[in-house]
């Protein structure tokens, strides 16, 4: 186990230059810095707001060990498990859910982290044209805890994000009841990471979010969305769909909510 202070633990002061352009490279140009000191076979990329269950950890390192030597596999992918406003709820609408990303890549074949530090691309022979990674489906769900804030906290954050520079996003008051509508919220029913115990135990109101607030009223940008959710749900994402990565395989099966109720309770 890694913990503060242990020697497996390697920390890399640097400093952000306001000189790169877009801003929103700087997440890439730092990701390919940490990148730069890994030595292993395989490297796993997390972010500041990311964990991956304990549970999930044996599972990853079998497959790991299992392709370590299986060269046709160059990247991993877990699948964005992103939750609302509170530790209570989360967004079950594709690109919320449905968003797979590689996040465990080989390190040493020219792999870089590209645009706003969300996705890799192997260049070959460290050359100048690069591509997305052959991957496979690990199953395994990415806990994003990016929009668990209280409003003050979220609006703090897109006024200082670098990914967001130039944009108009904001947080008002209302902000976690009329970005998404009720239809896009699930109740979360299942155990968060033991790394995350400590931060909602502290939390004045782990489910603060209140369903009835919500819009219901769907726009219709909103409807496609639904509906491109529920095909995804039944028949998993079409061959040609952009992602950025070539699927090794097919996706893991996971058992998923009903999309559209209006009451915001998806049950299985």
């Amino acid at each position: 186990s890694c913990r503060p202070g242990s020697e497996k633990v390697r920390v890399v002061h640097t400093e952000w230059s306001p000189l790169v352009r877009p801003q929103k490279c700087l997440l890439a140009q730092q990701t390919n810095i940490g990148l730069g000191f890994c030595r292993g076979r395989w490297c796993l990329n997390l972010q500041g707001n990311e964990v991956i269950h304990e549970k999930d950890l044996p599972h990853l390192r079998q497959l790991m060990e299992t392709h370590a030597d299986n060269e046709l596999v160059e990247a991993m992918l877990v699948e964005r498990l992103t939750f609302w406003s509170d530790y209570g709820h989360y967004i079950p609408v594709y690109p919320r859910r449905f968003k797979y990303t590689a996040r465990i890549i080989r390190p040493n074949i020219g792999t870089y982290s590209i645009r706003d530090g969300m996705s890799f691309a192997v260049f070959d022979n460290f050359s100048t044209r690069g591509r997305y990674p052959n991957a496979l489906d690990t199953g395994v769900d990415l806990y994003r805890y990016d929009y668990v804030h209280s409003v003050e906290q979220q609006a703090r954050k897109f006024a200082d994000a670098v990914h967001r520079s130039g944009t108009l996003v904001q947080a008002g008051e209302d902000y976690f009841y009329t970005h998404y509508p009720r239809q896009f919220i699930a109740r979360f029913e299942g155990g968060h990471p033991d790394v995350m115990a400590a931060r909602i135990n502290s939390s004045d109101q782990p489910n603060r979010l209140d369903l009835g607030k919500c819009r219901t009223r769907l726009r219709a940008g909103e409807r496609k969305r639904l509906l491109e959710s529920s095909i995804y749900n039944r028949f998993g994402l079409p061959k040609l769909s952009r992602n950025r990565f070539k699927l090794i395989g097919s996706l893991v099966e996971k058992q998923r909510p009903k999309l559209g109720v209006l009451d915001g309770t998806l049950k299985l």
